[in-house]
């Protein structure tokens, strides 16, 4: 016997119901039809559930792909209009992956911590090319204007609910873990892990690539400047993990 559109529609239905609810999926409990009948079988339920799982997880990974993929872009046109800021982004969630696998997060926070790297400086869009190309010492008005990059980033990303997670990456990685930092001058602990780790990375990063006030720092130089600032600026505990990442092979450059 086919199944019908109808058929097929409620089925469906059933089945978002019992999986948003974590439930077994049954034909016989929805239909009430007698045990005889072929789609009452249990194993061709089953069957029916796995392919609508399947179906559903390749959508979604399909879809995370294509979100990745612009988010990527974006990032790579933040970085247009910083003349030093070549390869950062790439090379920041390069890092942050490696810290997170050292870390035994989950796949779902590494892909999150993906993601939060290429956007940590999304608030320098509304940074004039001007000061972020700036050789000169800046002035206290222009200081402000960056220092702003970090809650107008977060701002931009709460108007986007999937990209919400990542606003701690972007937020709070220009705290200081003697609570010297901004936005919001926290200390220590206070400061979510994302932010920490983030402030880290994009310390290192920054320091072992040229920037238009300064020459590029050699890595063990930049791993020494690490050290020296455990507890200062950056957190002790996520600097030791860093050196350890590093010493195991990750890339510099």
């Amino acid at each position: 016997m086919d199944i019908d559109d109808t058929f097929l529609k409620r089925y469906i239905s059933y089945l978002c119901i019992r999986i948003k609810n974590r439930q077994n999926p049954s034909l016989h409990s929805l239909f009430n039809r007698k045990e005889d009948h072929v789609y009452q079988d249990e194993d061709n339920s089953k069957a029916m559930y796995m392919l609508y799982e399947a179906h559903e997880f390749q959508r979604f990974r399909h879809l995370q792909a294509r979100y990745l993929g612009i988010i990527t872009r974006l990032s790579m046109f933040i970085e247009m209009r910083d003349l030093f800021a070549a390869g950062h982004t790439v090379r920041i969630s390069r890092y942050a992956v490696a810290v997170a696998k050292a870390l035994g997060w989950r796949r779902e926070k590494i892909e999150e911590f993906e993601i939060g790297a290429h956007l940590h400086d999304i608030g320098k869009l509304c940074v004039t090319e001007s000061v972020l190309n700036k050789a000169e010492r800046l002035t206290l008005q222009e200081i402000r204007q960056i220092r702003r990059h970090t809650q107008t980033g977060a701002s931009l990303l709460m108007r986007i609910d999937f990209l919400r997670p990542v606003i701690p990456y972007v937020l709070y990685h220009h705290e200081r873990y003697d609570g010297n930092g901004y936005p919001f001058r926290m200390s220590g602990r206070a400061i979510p892990v994302e932010g920490r780790i983030m402030a880290m990375i994009d310390a290192f990063d920054a320091m072992i690539n040229p920037r238009p006030y300064r020459k590029a720092m050699p890595a063990d130089s930049a791993i020494e400047e690490l050290n020296k600032q455990k507890g200062r600026q950056l957190d002790p505990d996520v600097v030791d993990i860093f050196i350890e990442v590093l010493n195991k092979g990750v890339a510099t450059a």
